[in-house]
């Protein structure tokens, strides 16, 4: 099968040099500015050449079939986008694991063969794995974050898509392994950040929902109880017996990264308040 692979980077680091030197087939774009995922993903759009583009993150390794099997599932499919599942790439980190779970718990691998080639329907899919038809991208484009955060721009994508009746399906059997963040201050401090993208987001496209947190900004911090249940069926459902165990030891890790998540959904519901007050 005949593909191309577009590298949009605006790092610092030397990156472009070295993949134009090592892998001169990669079409490299280079960005003088700090162009953040959102953005970076449209420029490669714009380049590509092909019907159907995959997204894949700096942070992500994929397996030497990937490419043939996103392609396979989009276009048997017949699915206006495709997401697969994200493999812990750090399990000898207690926090890499830890922030693993909290961030990535719908988005688990499932290695059942009888799940190699299932597809579920899905609400949204994650960016470091996932393909569209290109035509979508006449109508629409991913952002790069309403606020300082820069994250939820695949929520926000997907719930475009499917406002316009798109089929979006998730393929727990088609995995990357993901590269996660670790270190205790810096996983606490982007489940912070997160959660106040996430609140951002749901504000956006939960507005009915998003009323309650108005009203009562405290249920926030309920939020982790209802979420650490929700992770633990996910371990036990994709990752079995064994994994099960390592979350159930990491819990307290767990539950700490969750409150921090809720203090920063708290803190920015009370951002919104405060703005439609001074309307």
């Amino acid at each position: 099968m005949n593909f191309e692979i577009i590298l949009v980077d605006s790092s610092d680091d030397g990156t472009d040099k070295i993949v134009s030197k090592e892998f001169p087939e990669v079409k490299m774009i280079k960005c003088e500015e700090r162009t953040f995922v959102g953005s970076a993903r449209n420029i490669g759009v714009e380049e590509a050449r092909g019907e159907i583009i995959l997204f894949l993150d700096t942070d992500c390794i994929a397996p030497s079939d990937w490419v043939d099997r996103m392609y396979r599932a989009i276009k048997k499919s017949n699915a206006d986008g495709v997401g697969g599942a994200l493999e812990n790439g750090t399990p000898l980190s207690i926090t890499g694991t830890v922030g693993y779970y909290l961030e990535f718990f719908r988005f688990f691998p499932d290695r059942r063969s009888n799940y190699n080639n299932k597809l579920e329907k899905a609400l949204f899919l994650v960016g470091a794995n996932c393909g569209f038809k290109k035509i979508l991208f006449n109508k629409i484009k991913y952002y790069d974050g309403f606020d300082e955060t820069k994250v939820g721009e695949d929520f926000y994508f997907c719930w475009q898509l499917l406002r316009q009746a798109n089929l979006i399906l998730f393929a727990p059997g088609i995995f990357v392994r993901h590269q996660n963040k670790s270190g205790l201050a810096r996983v606490m401090r982007y489940q912070y950040k997160f959660g106040i993208g996430a609140c951002y987001y749901r504000y956006h496209v939960s507005k009915e929902v998003m009323k309650i947190f108005l009203r009562i900004p405290l249920l926030s911090f309920l939020m982790p109880f209802a979420v650490i249940p929700w992770i633990g069926y996910f371990v036990i459902k994709r990752l079995g017996k064994f994994e099960l165990m390592k979350y159930t030891i990491m819990l307290p890790l767990v539950f700490i990264g969750n409150f921090f998540w809720a203090y920063g959904f708290f803190r920015q519901i009370n951002i919104i308040k405060r703005n439609l007050n001074n309307l």
